[in-house]
Parts: structure tokens; C-alpha cells; sequence
């Protein structure tokens, strides 16, 4: 009975993606858990007198809208800048000249959907200048 050699050409597929795929885990492990080299995504504070906000409801009623800005930023500066916990940070609303990566989107019509709706800044110093339907009639008395 003669023995059976296996040859690395017979399995060269096997031989040259299974070194890769474990590279790359290898790779992507270090960069997003050692490195923390990613862009974190949250919703920040928005005032909706001051910006244009995205506004979202918890129920249909929509009894408490909130508002909200889409904050993107990197990950080492939001952990440098705040901690662990972003949720009380004021730090995380905003960009600092010191980030590297950092973007915050306000709502428009380019970047809304169904989910979410703009409210536009609200002046509430100036009367409104629309005509009120009471004081709208054209009674021309003489």
C-alpha cells in the first residue's frame, strides 16, 4: 500500500485564506478593543430656540418631544474629553478644537426622514407678523 502525499497545491485556498482571516481578527481586535480607533455616533443636546433639531417622540401622543443633534466624534477624544459616562458631559455636545474627527449634524430637509422631524428655531422675542383672522375683515366703516 503505497502512502498518499498531500501537496500545498492541492490546498491553496485553504493554505492562503485561513493565515488572512485570522489576520484580519487579529488586526480588527487591536484597532477597535487595544486602539479604540473608531468613530462613536450619539445623539447630543440640541436647543430647539437656538438650532435646527431633529425631534423625536416616545409615543404617539408626543406629549414630551425631545431634541436632539446627531453628534459623530472619535472615540480617544470623547474618552479623554468625558470619561466612561457621556451622559452628563458637556464636553460631548459640543467640538472642541482639540478633536480630531468631529462632526455634528442639524436637521435640514437633506438629513431628515419619516422617523425624525426638524423643528425649526422658534423667535419668541418678536410679535408675529402674521394677520390674525379676527383683525383680517374688511369692514370699511365711515
Amino acid at each position: 500500500m503505497e502512502a498518499k502525499h498531500t501537496y500545498f497545491r492541492d490546498h491553496i485556498l485553504s493554505c492562503v485564506l485561513i493565515p488572512i482571516i485570522i489576520l484580519i481578527g487579529v488586526f480588527s481586535y487591536y484597532r477597535f478593543m487595544v486602539e479604540h480607533d473608531y468613530i462613536v455616533g450619539y445623539q447630543g443636546t440640541c436647543d430647539p430656540a437656538t438650532g435646527k433639531c431633529f425631534m423625536s417622540c416616545s409615543d404617539d401622543a408626543c406629549a414630551q418631544p425631545s431634541y436632539y443633534s446627531e453628534m459623530q466624534k472619535y472615540e480617544p477624544d470623547l474618552y479623554k474629553e468625558c470619561g466612561q459616562d457621556i451622559t452628563n458631559c458637556d464636553a460631548a455636545n459640543v467640538c472642541l478644537p482639540s478633536d480630531h474627527k468631529c462632526s455634528i449634524t442639524y436637521c435640514d430637509k437633506s438629513t431628515s426622514d419619516n422617523d425624525n422631524i426638524c423643528q425649526t428655531p422658534v423667535d419668541t422675542t418678536e410679535p408675529s407678523t402674521q394677520p390674525s383672522p379676527i383683525n383680517n375683515s374688511n369692514n370699511t366703516n365711515s
